[in-house]
């Protein structure tokens, strides 16, 4: 076997040489062909916020919109859904089977539970979070803010023949994660999260609210309900959502069995319609302790919780402090 010669070597190095040159030349022609000729993702700026450099949609019909007009694959089957009056969050988880946490990272124009003022909602088919950046190390940022291994989904990831995106805002989806930048009126919302645990072990069925609602005994004249009333299962588990001292357990008029627990910061929390109750009156509860079973006694239509919030006197919408 001869031994190439120099004059063949450098003939050979010439040609990877100029192949290289030439690959580099149309990876760099297609790109700015791909920038300037592909369609562009476009957001107006004034419909979003930054939250330590992450973006959050503030507008409504923008976010939609965007969601609407999306060319590529958002990680996750997305539905928009029109909500009806009356349908709240919890509705919303129980009929997707999806959690709060999803319905909050997919929609991060939300600013309260009350969806009263909120026409459209993204729905995703599966839990995790949704998120959209304007920067490709955003999602590294993100992926290291969760501080662990998970699974994300989309086409986020920049390729060869398109490295730099003309797109204002791509998205991204994290399996089985929640939101860990939200804006200001949902982080204050989380922070009861922590404090508050959910009365009830099991998912029940929200059937009336706070405020106003109409007698449902009488079907007609209207009255004022001074807490939520969760449909679930006779007998299940009602647990303290915060430690704190029992003050009232007993029979109250129109309540039937109920349980008034006092805790820190001027609160306390109420527990009526109860079946059997486990405490009494100056018993210390642990956050999380059994107190009592849901039951249909007093003045009730059927097996429920009626649970309450008050703070120095004053009644609280419970839906601030429920998951």
């Amino acid at each position: 076997m001869t031994m190439p010669t120099i004059q063949q070597l450098n003939q050979y190095k010439l040609y990877i040489f100029g192949t290289l040159i030439s690959a580099v030349i149309i990876i760099f022609l297609v790109n700015v062909i791909s920038y300037f000729c592909t369609k562009k993702v476009y957001v107006n700026s004034s419909s979003y916020i930054t939250n330590n450099g992450f973006p959050l949609f503030i507008s409504e019909k923008d976010y939609i919109d965007f969601i609407k007009s999306y060319p590529y694959n958002p990680g996750v089957e997305l539905t928009i859904y029109k909500i009806t009056p009356g349908e709240t969050l919890w509705a919303l988880k129980k009929k997707f089977n999806i959690s709060i946490e999803t319905l909050i990272a997919a929609n991060p124009h939300l600013k309260s539970f009350d969806l009263s003022e909120i026409n459209t909602l993204v729905i995703p088919s599966r839990d995790g979070a949704l998120f959209t950046f304007d920067d490709y190390y955003d999602v590294v940022r993100m992926h290291k803010m969760m501080g662990k291994d998970n699974k994300i989904s989309g086409d986020y990831k920049s390729h060869l023949f398109r490295i730099v995106s003309p797109d204002d805002m791509r998205i991204v989806f994290f399996e089985n994660e929640i939101p860990l930048v939200v804006n200001n009126d949902i982080q204050k919302l989380y922070a009861y999260k922590t404090a508050f645990l959910d009365p009830l072990d099991s998912s029940g069925y929200y059937t009336s609210m706070y405020g106003d609602r109409v007698n449902p005994y009488s079907g007609e004249n209207m009255e004022f309900h001074n807490g939520v009333d969760i449909a679930i299962r006779n007998g299940s588990s009602i647990k303290a959502v915060r430690s704190g001292m029992v003050f009232f357990a007993g029979w109250r008029d129109g309540y039937g069995y109920t349980i008034l627990i006092q805790h820190d910061d001027g609160y306390a929390t109420f527990y009526a319609h109860c079946s059997k109750l486990f405490v009494k009156e100056g018993d210390w509860i642990e956050q999380g302790e059994q107190i009592a079973l849901v039951g249909s006694t007093g003045r009730s239509t059927g097996s429920h919780l009626h649970y309450m919030v008050i703070r120095h006197g004053q009644l609280l919408n419970p839906i601030r402090y429920l998951w």
